[in-house]
This record gives C-alpha cells, structure tokens and sequence, in this order.
C-alpha cells in the first residue's frame, strides 16, 4: 500500500475527536510511508458490519478511482467481518490503526528485545483475527457435518501461531527476569532514575540528548524511539541521575500492545521520577497529557512522582505561552532543540531528587573533600576552604549520613 484513503467513525453521545484522530492516523502513516490522499468520516448510532453506511461507501469507492488509491485505513480496530466486507466493497487493501501501529513498532525496533515484544504484538493481534474468521472459514469448508480445507488450515494456523506466542512470551519472561536483577541492583543504588515519558513525537529524544550531551537518535516521526535508552546524566552540584528514553504513547493504544511491551514499560514503573513531556505547540496538548497519564496508570505507574514538561515553546507565539502557563502552571516550559529553560528544569531535578537527602552542615579535612564531594549521594550546596579544614553545606541521601558523619569523626 502506497496511496490510502483513511476512515473514521463516531458514534452520537461520544466525544467527538474523529477529525482530530484522522491527522494522527495521517501522521502514523506517514511514518510507515503511505501517503494518505484523503479522509473521510461518518458519525453512526451504533457499530455497523461494513464499518461505514452503504451511501459513504460507495462515495469512498469512487474516491478510491480518482485519487488511485491502492488501500484505506480505518482508525479503529477492525473486527475480521468488518475487514472482508469493506475489502470486498471497495477492491482495495484494507489495514486497521492497530495494525499501523504495529508496522509503526516494527519499524522502531533495533533490539532483540524490541524486536520480540513487537513479534508478540503482531502475532497476539493474528491470533485475535483467526479466532474471529473461524465462522467465515468454515463456510468456506464444504458440506455441512463436513470437515474441509478451510477449517483444518483454522485450526493449523491457531497451533502455530498459539505455539510461536508460547516460545515469544518465555522469551520475554527471560528478559523481565534480566530485567528484574538489573532494577533491583538500582532500587538498592543511591543513583536515581529518571523516566522520559510522554506522547509520541513530544520531543522526549531531543530532550535527552539536551541534558545529557550525548547523540540520541530523533526523527520528526512517531515512534522513533521503541528500544529504551538510558544515559547517566549530570545536574550539577554533584548530582546525577540515570535518564531513560521510552516508547511514545498514543491514544486508542490497543490492549495488546500494553501487554507486549510490558517488559519496555517497566522502566517507566520502576523510574523515582517521571518527566512527562508534552508538545506545547500541539492544539491537542491538553488532551494528550490526558492520555499519557491514562496509559501511566495503566501500566501501574499512576504514582511515580512527576515533573510536566512543556516542550517545543520556540514555535508558540505570546498569547500560546500565556495560555500555555496558565493551564500549567506547575509546569517547566522548554525547547529541547534550540536549548531554552533547560537550566531551570535540571535545577528542578536537582530540588526534587534530593527533596529528601537530609541537609548538614560540615567540617571536612582537606585529604577527605575529595572523596565527599565526588561521592553519588551528596549534593554539594556550596563550600569554602579555611587552611586544612573545608566548611560545607551539604544535603546527604539519608543511607549515606552515618557513615560520613562517623568516617568524618574518625578523621578529625
């Protein structure tokens, strides 16, 4: 498919997004390299078997002619009667969002392990269809009382991929196992972890490379990043912390997936700090905040603290700030590409990742500063050298406070 018509249904008594929905299916499909020629959507009281009424169909078939389309996309999880109608109506290949999404997710990963959690989704989501063709299938099967060709290949497509889902899930379990022995090594560190979360194509990649001066990869495409990236970053006053790049979210993210990519999603869960990252630019901004927070709680992650992070200000004009600010007050307004407020949101981090380090004021001997104030857990406010002595104001992780008192003590 290289040229697609896109459709979209709502129903009455439902808030109405579908155009709105339509340009991120765009967007999407786009990202897979479909070029999306034109759009259309019906507002229905009830689901129907063809998707959309008969009269929209045909005006889409002839649509289909004139813009030489060679497929439409739907922006909702088709059901398999759903699917064979429209491909019958309209003669053209027909994909759902899930599977855009999916394309999307497979296209994004580079890892072994990104490659497998899409593996699942995929198969999870063929699964789901073969299950709901067994009734188209098995008409096609013979006489009745009869067991025919259409209902044996059913019942051999469900073995296999049942199988492959089977070996895919062990694997993973493996890897949420790694997993699991890596993240309790950092729970027991004095090292701080920090999750870049937020709706695909936020800027949560550019933003990381921001703070930490490495080369992070960044399109300006949906789910460029799939395979979480971490980096050990500086925040000055010897403060660091462990950043995570994660998966973009989307709205209508389809169960699936969630599941899939529940081993990725645990770096978000086990995070001690979440940067929730919002395009600021983006009229939907409010609405997508909503959504990232939803999937938040979803994966169980409702109550990692939170910083919100209003990015891409340097294409807002005046009266977008004020209204920016106004509806986020708590806020860090940033733009991660051209480099702006990013020293007010790393001296955030600083204040919220050490809001609970106890703070003391010290007499350190020359031959012990260095080690002090190198040490990960300290957070050097500010000090000064008197002859052998170094006074310093310090705020200390309360695991590390004994031992530096009593090393501090010793040396004295």
């Amino acid at each position: 498919m290289r040229r697609a018509i896109l459709l979209g249904v709502a129903y009455i008594r439902e808030d109405n997004r579908i155009e709105r929905d339509l340009i991120e299916l765009g967007e999407l499909a786009r990202s897979i390299g479909i070029f999306p020629v034109a759009s259309f959507w019906q507002i229905l009281q009830r689901p129907l078997k063809t998707y959309m009424g008969k009269g929209k169909l045909e005006k889409i078939v002839e649509y289909t002619k004139l813009y030489k389309a060679d497929g439409v996309i739907t922006d909702d999880e088709l059901s398999p009667v759903q699917k064979s109608k429209l491909e019958e109506i309209l003669k053209v290949e027909v994909l759902d969002r899930t599977q855009v999404i999916l394309r999307n997710f497979a296209r994004s990963a580079r890892t072994s392990e990104g490659k497998t959690e899409v593996e699942l989704a995929m198969l999870e989501y063929k699964l789901s269809y073969i299950k709901g063709s067994s009734n188209y299938l098995s008409r096609t099967a013979g006489g009745i009382g009869t067991r025919g060709p259409g209902e044996s290949k059913l019942e051999m497509d469900r073995r296999a991929v049942r199988k492959r889902i089977a070996r895919l899930r062990s694997k993973i379990k493996k890897i949420s196992e790694d997993r699991l022995l890596k993240r309790q090594k950092r729970l027991t560190s004095i090292l701080p972890k920090v999750s870049i979360a937020g709706y695909t194509n936020a800027g949560k990649s550019m933003l990381l490379k921001a703070l930490s001066g490495f080369k992070v990869k960044s399109e300006d495409k949906l789910f460029t990043t799939l395979d979480p990236t971490t980096k050990k970053v500086w925040l000055g006053e010897n403060v660091f912390a462990l950043f995570s790049d994660t998966v973009g979210f989307i709205s209508k993210l389809p169960p699936q997936l969630i599941r899939a990519f529940h081993s990725t999603l645990e770096e978000v869960v086990d995070a001690n700090l979440i940067l929730l990252v919002a395009d600021g630019y983006d009229e939907d901004v409010d609405e997508k905040l909503r959504v990232s927070e939803k999937v938040l709680e979803d994966i169980g992650a409702g109550d990692v603290p939170k910083i919100t992070v209003i990015n891409k200000i340097d294409l807002c004009d005046e009266s977008r700030l004020k209204e920016l600010v106004y509806k986020h007050e708590d806020a860090i307004f940033i733009s991660a590409k051209k480099n702006l407020y990013i020293d007010e949101l790393v001296k955030r981090l600083r204040e919220e990742i050490t809001k609970d380090y106890l703070e003391k004021e010290m007499e350190v001997p020359n031959e012990m500063w260095s080690t002090v104030s190198r040490t990960i857990g300290i957070r050097v406010m500010n000090f000064k050298q008197t002859g052998d002595i170094v006074q310093a104001k310090l705020k200390i992780h309360p695991f590390l406070v004994e031992k530096i008192m009593e090393e501090n003590r010793a040396l004295s």
